[in-house]
């Protein structure tokens, strides 16, 4: 017996569910929703505000991290 799959458009997105992996201690910034909360914490932003000012991460990194684009 041959089963075929329909085809789909190539503008489709797989969804991959991550909810074990946001907001863990590592990555305090979810990269799901760009609109949650988490980024609008102060407490995180001055953190990540002070390992800019230390020279742990550069503002595009830190940029990234906020935005949760981090590995």
């Amino acid at each position: 017996m041959e089963t075929t799959i329909t085809p789909y458009g190539d503008n489709f997105a797989f969804v991959i569910p991550v909810d074990d992996l946001l907001h863990t201690s590592d990555n305090p910034f979810c990269p799901v929703d760009p609109r949650c909360p988490c980024r609008e914490d102060q407490a995180l932003l001055a953190e990540v505000a002070a390992f800019v000012s230390q020279g742990l991460m550069t503002p595009d990194e830190a940029t990234q991290f906020v935005e949760g684009r981090t590995v």
